[in-house]
């Protein structure tokens, strides 16, 4: 769909280029450059992608080049193909062209990523992706920056030695359709509303002889060249309604505690730094970039204030000296009031067995807390702990769900007490 070319430079390393569709100046590259930095700043694996620029007698079709024409049958590369690919791309006043250039990933290219089950040929890969949280979360990525083609065709495993050892590094690759390019133009209206193919949603506006019309219809949008489209107005951004082309098993098997990690890292990504991102896509256009920070800003507010909430938001456990500490991610992320007081159950717990007995209670209006004077004290032992809010009622007050304790378990070592573990949703939950 987008033209582009694999060239090795001077020095033999190997890049891809892409370019912009005609009309469209920085939209596909700049958006790839700038969600590849987001995407990277939020841990994930992605190639290292720069702006760059060059003239077409600065390609020559190496000994051995291939090409793949629209009928599908590769064969040798020839001048005219160059030809007539750069006719797909935009240009620049002065002849030159605009180019995201994509250094080639380290190791040996092995297939794509997967979102369900396991790659049989790796033996590190144990857990079934649809199970994973860093897939399941990119699922809130994904909807954060529009990235509809969130996919297995958009992504690299690769088999790279480090230490001695070889193992298969799983790459997240060509973000050039998200936030609002669909790379050979702007983004669909309906990209991120509906999935490519959604007959209950036809069936309906069938049923409504026309007059039932989707919210995408109605909205104002933000066009522009250099970024493409996107809603003009982000601040209610819904990301339990978005939706990728096609659906991807990890992310509708998404649990609320797998949304509250995405949110979580989005919380921490700060506007200066999301228009550090975006001034690297080097749009070009001023008044685009500054729509495209606040839209990221609106919709990372949006997901905060969606999954910080949705469970309890109890952070970060320590106990030392007699006192628990812990932190409140939906209060420290501003997106929520703190509870009128929280409650500590405090047990015994056989690791063995899972056998608890009670020690006591304790509550505070702080998030510090005092522990029972009976806990035990020789070493090696366990206790587990219970962690919710006690809810003020009202509307004004915080969600239901935050009456849903948190398990943190704690073992005495050498007189300090180690947490060991630590759960949100305990296993069966949704």
């Amino acid at each position: 769909m987008t033209p582009g070319f694999t060239v090795k430079d001077v020095n033999g390393e190997r890049w891809f280029l892409k370019f912009d569709p005609p009309g469209y100046r920085a939209m596909s590259t700049g958006t790839e450059v700038a969600v590849t930095k987001l995407m990277w700043a939020l841990g994930y694996n992605v190639p290292e992608n720069h702006i760059a620029y060059m003239r077409a007698e600065q390609l020559a079709v190496g000994d051995g080049a291939t090409f793949t024409p629209p009928e599908g049958k590769r064969r040798a590369m020839r001048a005219a193909d160059v030809d007539d690919l750069l006719e797909r791309a935009n240009q620049e006043s002065d002849g030159s062209y605009r180019v995201v250039a994509s250094r080639a990933l380290p190791g040996k290219p092995v297939g794509r990523l997967r979102f369900y089950g396991t790659r049989p040929d790796d033996p590190n890969d144990i857990v079934p992706h649809e199970n994973r949280r860093e897939l399941r979360g990119y699922g809130v990525f994904a909807a954060w920056v529009n990235h509809v083609d969130a996919k297995s065709i958009n992504s690299l495993d690769t088999l790279v030695t480090e230490n001695g050892r070889a193992h298969v590094r799983h790459n997240l690759i060509d973000f050039g359709s998200a936030l609002g390019s669909g790379g050979v133009g702007p983004a669909d209206f309906w990209a991120g509303e509906e999935y490519l193919v959604e007959p209950a949603s036809v069936g309906k506006r069938l049923v409504g002889f026309g007059f039932s019309f989707p919210k995408w219809h109605t909205d104002p949008y933000y066009e522009s060249p250099s970024i493409g489209r996107l809603p003009e107005d982000n601040t209610d951004f819904d990301p339990d309604a978005w939706k990728p082309r096609v659906r991807n098993r990890a992310f509708l098997n998404a649990r609320l505690d797998d949304k509250f990690w995405a949110a979580r890292k989005l919380a921490a990504l700060s506007t200066p730094l999301l228009r550090a991102a975006v001034r690297a896509g080097d749009f070009g256009d001023p008044a685009a970039e500054d729509f495209l920070v606040r839209a990221l800003a609106q919709r990372r507010d949006a997901i905060a204030r969606a999954y910080l909430t949705a469970v309890n938001p109890i952070l970060d456990p320590r106990l030392d000296g007699g006192i628990l500490t812990f932190t409140n991610a939906a209060v420290d992320a501003d997106v929520a009031r703190a509870p009128r007081s929280y409650r500590a159950s405090w047990s015994t717990y056989d690791n063995a067995t899972g056998e608890t007995g009670r020690i006591g209670e304790t509550s505070g209006a702080t998030t510090s807390l005092s522990a029972p004077a009976d806990l035990p004290s020789h070493d090696g032992v366990f206790i587990k702990v219970q962690l919710s809010a006690v809810r003020s009622g009202g509307p004004s007050g915080p969600p239901e769900s935050w009456e849903k304790p948190v398990d943190a378990y704690f073992r005495l070592r050498g007189g300090q007490w180690r947490l060991v573990g630590f759960e949100r949703m305990p296993e069966g939950q949704r």
